[in-house]
């Protein structure tokens, strides 16, 4: 038996977890104290004396209790003392016991209950070298592009979300006004740990990118043309830049998915390659029967 412990968030050391997240050379952005802060309220499963963690976003439900994915959160990883089938088992079975619907995302396949995510990520060599592996039509529409520039400023996040709402805020109906508040004051407040980005033509903006910086890490947030920056190629030239900038620095660029079809081919054409994780969708026998009733009496 493992010596595993759920602890609230309130009994979380900071320290200890920080500690553990700069540590491991797999931490991400979400693992961050700060960062799991801004989005959610969440517990953890501690292993020992922080030998291994991953966060659990919780959420209060009418009579229940319901592990999700936050937003611009998207995956809670278990991170430090390496997985085995029993450290697995016992990390479900606590899982189980603190709450009656899970659907999360992390790196721990629970069984049946888990289906692999398409994760797409891009090691950044040289830009030269990357270049090589983009697609034909991805190089074209970049060299296209010699009239657009890149201009970075954190301050403008405000901007940035207001460009990825207008223009695919319809698709993203899971990002409410507060989940982009929340994104905004955290990059106000800890701006070393995003690079947010404007693409300029003739002095206007026409497409706006936000990144989170990490563990030699670029999570890509969110990012958008307007109508004159899709025209122009903006978003790919921006993505393109944001290589240069990071080349020859061991960074990878983590395009954070995706399984829709066209936005997938898109993220390939820079020669992406697939890093899965899995979706874990449970609930308890008696909530199952309670939410099909639920969703029957909305119907009728």
């Amino acid at each position: 038996m493992y010596d595993l412990t759920y602890l609230k968030n309130k009994n979380v050391d900071k320290h200890k977890w920080n500690a553990l997240v700069l540590a491991s050379h797999d931490s991400l952005i979400f693992h961050n104290y700060d960062y799991l802060n801004a989005f959610c309220v969440w517990d953890a499963i501690i292993l020992e004396d922080y030998a291994g963690v991953i966060p659990l976003p919780r959420m209060e439900m009418t009579g229940y209790l319901k592990l999700y994915q936050p937003p611009f959160i998207q995956k809670c990883n278990w991170i430090g003392a390496a997985l085995t089938p029993e450290l697995i088992a016992q990390i479900w079975h606590m899982i189980k016991s603190k709450f009656a619907h899970v659907h999360f995302n992390s790196n721990i396949e629970f069984s049946n209950l888990s289906s692999p995510r398409i994760n797409l990520i891009l090691p950044i060599t040289t830009l030269g070298k990357n270049q090589k592996e983009y697609s034909k039509s991805l190089r074209k529409n970049i060299l296209k592009a010699t009239t657009l520039r890149l201009i970075t400023d954190q301050s403008m996040v405000t901007q940035t979300t207001e460009f990825y709402q207008k223009a695919y805020g319809h698709l993203n109906k899971q990002l409410d006004k507060q989940a982009y508040a929340n994104l905004i004051l955290l990059v106000n407040t800890k701006p070393e740990m995003f690079f947010n980005c404007m693409v300029s033509y003739h002095d206007k903006t026409v497409a706006a990118l936000l990144f989170a910086n990490y563990n030699n890490r670029l999570h890509y947030i969110l990012g958008a043309p307007n109508e004159e920056g899709r025209k122009l190629n903006a978003l790919s030239f921006g993505i393109n830049e944001v290589i240069s900038r990071f080349q020859s620095q061991n960074y990878i660029l983590d395009f954070e998915g995706s399984m829709i079809p066209s936005v997938k081919e898109y993220y390939l054409s820079f020669g992406s390659f697939d890093e899965p994780f899995y979706e874990t969708n449970w609930c308890t026998p008696w909530l199952k029967l309670l939410l099909k009733a639920y969703k029957r009496l909305k119907r009728s």
